[in-house]
């Protein structure tokens, strides 16, 4: 027999007394989720360089609570290396040495200038990694988990929070980052705040000045020595900087950057389906090896090209939601910057207006690394992350320090951002989709 059963009324039986309420499931207490979360992954995967076994270890825990909510997961695997300082010490140490050996050898120092900033120029804005790849590659992962739309979507909101965690060092050091943030520094010289751009750009001067000496030999050349050794100052002090972080060989436990972010999938995961559109696809996505430049960000962007529509798809990155000021990352890239559109910018100014909670949240343009989102601008998509800055530091409380435990958390501070977080996703589907939410 099909179809539906119906009981005639007079059959029901007749209730005497007080109806009983059903017991109602106790309600969910996002504090605790994202609390428990971090400290689970913390105390489990303590050390979680890029490319290590508690990089992925950490992201089966995430998978799990995904699979909890009923979403579709599986793993985009890539190779990358395991240590951007061991890169940037390899590119600032190379271009050091060129200007050493450029007084005996105007050749090797033309040579180890070119290879060194073009190199990193090449590899910081996405074109291709060459020096890189003579540290080795290794395996590592995406987690993607998925709440599907209905048929083929409209639109596509891919939200992405990284599993790894940092190196620390000197360089790390709040009185070291205040004093060379451009917050800091005297009018004019803000430019000086962005040292791996200058670090990189200051190589093809440098290149110029061994071509005059191949040209013009030594002695008349003689005179620019003292220019040479200071286009040279950045690349010998970020060569010693991060030379001294690869020898110390401490990862921190990352709590804020990024569990935070990791924490807040599974949560805008449930807020975002109890409301979704039958035309939107959430793709949360858990990068691995975002510090070591962004190489999960990149993967991603690189694989999905062709399988997910550009046009479609917009990319929220959420990156340290805690210790800081909630701020949307408007400007990205360690060489030359690249720009979130118009429009999302827009949508996150609107969103910040709308409530006075929000008012803090504003624009904030990074002298110095970047999030995944940047690797997907680069290569073409749009997108906007998220961040917690201390303007005054350009970073936030115990950034990539050994004090980003769970127990120097903000967990008012991390909902606050989840929040903010969810009514921009639902802007922008309002924006890219009038008419629903």
């Amino acid at each position: 027999m099909s179809g539906p059963i119906t009981i005639p009324s007079a059959r029901l039986p007749r209730r005497r007394g007080p109806v009983e309420k059903a017991p109602q499931p106790p309600a969910f207490d996002e504090k605790a989720f994202v609390r428990e979360l971090i400290e689970r992954i913390v105390a489990e995967c303590p050390r979680r360089q890029p490319t290590s076994e508690d990089e992925r270890k950490a992201q089966g825990i995430v998978e799990a609570e995904f699979a909890r909510l009923g979403l579709a997961t599986g793993y985009k695997p890539f190779r990358f290396n395991d240590n951007l300082y061991s890169n940037l010490a390899l590119h600032t140490g190379l271009g050091t040495l060129g200007t050493m050996v450029s007084g005996v050898s105007p050749f090797a120092g033309l040579a180890l200038h070119l290879t060194s900033g073009l190199s990193y120029l090449f590899d910081s804005t996405r074109k291709g990694y060459f020096l890189r790849r003579v540290l080795g590659f290794k395996p590592s992962q995406n987690l993607l988990a998925v709440l599907p739309a209905e048929g083929e979507p409209r639109l596509r909101v891919v939200i992405t929070a990284h599993i790894d965690a940092a190196f620390t060092g000197w360089i790390f050091k709040p009185e070291f980052v205040k004093a060379f943030s451009s917050a800091h520094l005297p009018k004019g010289f803000e430019f000086m705040g962005r040292a791996v751009a200058l670090a990189t750009l200051n190589q093809f001067p440098l290149a110029a000045i061994d071509l005059l000496r191949i040209v013009f030999g030594r002695v008349l050349t003689a005179p620019l020595r003292p220019l040479e050794a200071l286009l040279t100052l950045p690349s010998a002090l970020a060569f010693v900087m991060n030379l001294q972080m690869v020898l110390r060989n401490e990862v921190v436990p990352g709590a804020n950057d990024d569990l935070s972010g990791v924490a807040a999938l599974p949560i805008l995961a449930r807020r975002l389906a109890a409301t979704k559109r039958p035309d939107v696809e959430y793709v949360f996505a858990v990068t691995g090896c975002e510090e070591a430049s962004l190489g999960g960000g990149d993967a991603l962007a690189k694989q999905m090209a062709g399988v997910w529509d550009k046009t479609k798809t917009v990319v929220v990155g959420l990156d340290m939601l805690s210790l800081g000021q909630l701020h949307f990352l408007e400007g990205e890239g360690e060489v030359i910057r690249t720009w979130i559109p118009q429009w999302l910018g827009d949508a996150c100014r609107k969103v910040a207006a709308s409530e006075p909670r929000f008012a803090e949240v504003k624009g904030f343009r990074v002298d110095i690394g970047g999030s995944d989102v940047a690797a997907f601008l680069a290569r073409g998509w749009e997108g906007v992350c998220l961040a917690c800055i201390d303007p005054e530091k350009g970073m936030p409380e115990h950034y990539h320090s050994p004090k980003d435990a769970p127990e120097n958390m903000d967990w008012d501070k991390v909902i606050f951002s989840i929040d903010f977080a969810e009514r921009l996703v639902r802007e922008i589907v309002a924006i890219r989709l009038p008419g629903g939410s």
